[in-house]
């Protein structure tokens, strides 16, 4: 046992010391964390809709009123920025509009969408005819999306104030009207706000968040201790060819010694790599949950299956280059598969079967049960024995096929 662990101490020394390991695998990925860290913190989850009032009537006053309205029971994440005052700071508004200020504001993606109430919509409506908004959306993939839905519940909220109005002066005379136009829709709006039906909403936990990073955050962690533990079969294979092996087997020990030190080093140098990834998160935001037996338990148990996957990637190639390729094609086609790069949930039932030949795919689950269902140790030993079992196989497969020489 202590010829294992002295040579596991060389070898774990040898890969902190080298250049290209220190480069690799330890300071590469954590810039990486560090630099998609400040990215995704430096994003503004503020959406800002112009408006554009060309009417200026009561209604269309009435239109934006409502808009503001409906945002300010939202969270803070909708800002509405009228062109004819009132615009809140954020918005940016430049002191001189023109007529292509609103669509330069678009196409710069400065505001995720633009309504433009056209002139003759109040009269319009008084009339009882059909009126028409213009909305137009930036190319953003999300923003626009949610703020059209917004949009939508104004209006449905609008126009069923204006149904209500408009069957209730059809019971009074024509010459009243206009006088009670404004009331009857001051009342129908007042009753939208008694809503007999509410929708509670409760979260899984008290803490559940699930922002990108919390995603991105340990699918990158995931994929590059994968990938460079992988690499184990890169050392073990050019050990071979450069005759450290025969070599090392020269010592007074048994060869399985030998292989279960070097492959001991690679291990530890994962952990190492893993944790440094995890305080790196920790530090620009991701929430990785509050057990921490259970984040060890994952780093331990994902890194040895990682492990014996590079052993057993050993005994299946011939030359060091090889097993360098295909262990960067393996971390690159399983990281993805596994739902590193995205949500398992966005992907056919079919793929989340396939995805889950991936040993990211089992880290990343145990990963979400702690960070947004407050799970501990318990909650994730199906995707522990998932990854044991996953190691175990590898592990014996690879013991038996190894070539000494």
């Amino acid at each position: 046992m202590k010829s294992i662990i002295t040579i596991a101490q060389y070898d774990l020394l040898r890969s902190v010391k080298e250049r290209e390991s220190f480069l690799i695998g330890l300071l590469m990925p954590a810039l990486m964390m560090l630099l998609l860290g400040l990215a995704q913190s430096n994003n503004s989850a503020t959406i800002y809709i112009d408006v554009v009032d060309n009417d200026h009537s009561d209604l269309s006053r009435r239109l934006v009123a409502l808009y503001q309205e409906q945002m300010s029971g939202e969270d803070a994440s909708f800002v509405i920025c009228p062109y004819d005052g009132g615009a809140p700071d954020g918005c940016g508004l430049p002191e001189t509009i023109t007529s292509s200020t609103a669509n330069d504001r678009l196409e710069n993606i400065e505001s995720s969408g633009l309504l433009v109430i056209p002139a003759g919509f109040g009269d319009a409506l008084k009339a009882g005819e059909d009126a028409a908004v213009e909305y137009r959306r930036s190319g953003d993939l999300n923003a626009p999306t949610l703020a059209e839905q917004q949009i939508q519940s104004v209006l449905s909220q609008m126009n069923g104030s204006l149904a209500i109005a408009r069957v209730t002066l059809d019971t009074l005379p024509a010459d009243q009207h206009d006088a009670a136009f404004d009331i009857v829709l001051d009342r129908a709006d007042a009753a939208w706000q008694q809503r007999p039906v509410a929708v509670q909403t409760e979260a899984t936990t008290e803490d559940a968040t699930t922002n990108g990073f919390n995603q991105s955050g340990p699918g990158m962690a995931l994929m590059f201790v994968f990938i460079f533990v992988l690499n184990a079969a890169t050392m073990l294979v050019a050990d071979r060819e450069i005759g450290t092996l025969q070599r090392l087997y020269t010592l007074p020990m048994g060869k399985w010694h030998i292989i279960a030190g070097k492959l001991l080093g690679r291990y530890l140098f994962g952990v190492l790599q893993f944790t440094i990834l995890i305080v790196v998160g920790t530090m620009m935001g991701v929430e990785w949950g509050s057990n921490v037996p259970g984040i060890v338990l994952i780093v331990i148990v994902f890194t040895f299956t990682s492990t014996a996957l590079g052993l057993l990637l050993a005994t299946l190639v011939k030359t060091s280059a090889q097993a360098g390729n295909i262990a960067l094609l393996m971390g690159l086609t399983l990281a993805p598969l596994g739902g590193a790069w995205w949500p398992m949930e966005i992907v056919p039932n079919f793929m989340q079967i396939v995805g889950h030949l991936s040993p990211i795919a089992w880290g990343m689950d145990a990963f979400g049960e702690l960070m947004y269902y407050g799970g501990g140790v318990i909650d994730i030993l199906p995707q522990m024995g998932a990854l044991l079992l996953m190691g175990a196989i590898f592990f014996a497969l690879g013991v038996r096929s190894f070539r000494y020489e």
